[in-house]
């Protein structure tokens, strides 16, 4: 009901006393006179006159405060308050007050996540060169690339799972049961692929424990990371690593192989164990344990992981002329990839950042593409400067020898990790597929071709990075999609 028709009702003699609109601005507020003209009532409400998006957001507001029909018309001149709240609407320019800035989304974990992210990938592959010379027999080989393709692939849909259901409920219990699920799982994965595997090459029973501790401290490691414990996963690597480092740096004693091995065993039951601590607890009862999308969903990263890893092992396994033997410059190029994906990390979030400071969508377009570029060429700098490191490192203290004939396979190393870091961006931003598929072809052409040698891994790779670089130009140009 508008305030004139409230005044229809009043009996004659309150009639009579508000034909004065000095008294009837004071009944109607209840606190002090209405300003006398029409700009003194824009200036008072001027938030929201600035902020209004239609004339009924300042009808509304004045109704609120006591200002009907009846005042509009005996204070002002206006018909009804509808026709005041439109002239005020148009004498005062829209400047509506910035609303308050939400949550970073992407600040989760401080800066210093990313730098502690690129130890916990880097520091396991400090495990491998010490493990080398203790796995000696038919089919070692076979068997660790199967155990390292089997646990990167299933711990991506570990990680993408859990990731998922955390964005999706704000009850942590559901995520923890879901990844107790997904964990138990994967293991079972691992131990299947690894029994086939040793049953086809005949391998060693200890490459086997090998693999299974690697593909069970991938699990467990994806899944402290999802929950947020990453200190919790440095003090499980901590026994492996350093056991390892010591057993290089004494020149591998014999006599030091058994306490390697009990080190190296105690890594993956201290992330098992600490996976299994944080994971304890139901969840809520009404939460489902298998939604068909998310599980679906994982599809494509299982897949994408177990390519990336293809890609990334298969010029070690092929060798320099693809027929095997020892490629010293993949081996050099790979530790220092593990660890720039902390570097890659710290240029997606960099990359969220600055986009979310962006307010013109007209020029969207082309800022989200300069700055995609600018966060490539952060990565890419990051990466070489590591295999560069890692190069020298390896010369001075005889671990390798490189040479200059290592360089393309090192360039071919960094053309792959600059695609991998744009099929990542893709990834999180919700575009899966295309990045699997043209990955997929890369590494088929890798294999197809592996007579080539790293000729085949130079064409594969630098076309990856033009194909989904192009992509990305493209889709990230778009203000929708960053709304994953």
């Amino acid at each position: 009901m508008s305030a004139g028709s409230a005044h229809d009702q009043l009996p004659l003699a309150p009639r009579a006393a508000a034909a004065d609109p000095q008294r009837l601005a004071v009944a109607a507020t209840g606190r002090t006179p209405a300003p006398r003209t029409v700009a003194a009532l824009c200036e008072q409400f001027a938030p929201v006159c600035e902020s209004a998006v239609d004339p009924l957001e300042i009808a509304s507001a004045l109704e609120f405060e006591g200002l009907g029909d009846q005042v509009a018309k005996l204070r002002y001149g206006f018909p009804d308050v509808f026709a005041l709240a439109q002239d005020m609407y148009f004498r005062v320019p829209r400047r509506p007050a910035e609303p308050q800035a939400p949550p970073d989304p992407w600040q989760g974990g401080g800066r210093l996540r990313p730098a502690l992210h690129s130890l916990l990938y880097a520091l396991p592959g400090i495990c491998f060169p010490a493990a080398v010379g203790l796995l000696i027999g038919h089919g070692v080989e076979i068997t660790l690339i199967v155990a390292l393709l089997i646990a990167w692939s299933t711990g991506q849909g570990l990680a993408y799972l859990g990731y998922i259901r955390l964005g999706r409920t704000t009850d942590v219990g559901q995520t923890r049961r879901l990844l107790r699920v997904a964990l138990t799982i994967g293991l079972a994965v691992v131990a299947v692929a690894l029994a086939t595997t040793a049953r086809l090459v005949h391998a060693p029973t200890s490459a086997l424990i090998f693999g299974a501790g690697e593909g069970a401290y991938m699990l467990g490691a994806g899944v402290l990371m999802v929950l947020g414990a990453e200190r919790w996963l440095l003090a499980a690597l901590a026994p492996g690593v350093l056991a390892s480092a010591a057993f290089l740096a004494l020149g591998r004693p014999p006599h030091l192989q058994h306490v390697v091995w009990a080190a190296l065993a105690a890594t993956p039951l201290l992330a098992l164990a600490l996976a299994a601590f944080f994971t304890r607890g139901t969840g809520s009862p009404a939460g489902r344990l298998f939604e068909p999308a998310e599980w679906l969903g994982a599809l494509p990263a299982i897949g994408f992981g177990l390519v990336a890893a293809g890609l990334l092992i298969f010029p070690v396994a092929a060798g320099v002329h693809g027929r095997g033997g020892i490629n010293v410059g993949a081996l050099l190029a790979a530790l220092p990839l593990s660890l720039s994906m902390g570097a890659a990390e710290g240029s997606l979030l960099w990359y969220r950042r600055l986009l979310r400071t962006t307010r013109d969508l007209g020029a969207f377009g082309l800022r989200a593409r300069l700055v995609l570029l600018a966060a490539v060429l952060q990565y890419v700098a990051a990466a070489a400067a590591l295999i560069a490191a890692a190069v020298a490192i390896a010369g001075a203290t005889g671990l390798a020898h490189p040479h200059r004939s290592d360089l393309p396979q090192l360039a071919a190393y960094l053309a792959l990790a600059a695609a991998m870091f744009l099929a990542l961006m893709l990834q999180a931003l919700g575009s899966r597929i295309f990045p699997l598929v043209a990955a997929s072809a890369a590494l088929a052409f890798e294999i197809v071709c592996r007579h080539l040698g790293v000729l085949a891994q130079i064409v594969a790779c630098t076309e990856l990075v033009l194909v989904i670089g192009g992509f990305a130009v493209v889709v990230l140009g778009r203000a929708v999609r960053h709304a994953y």
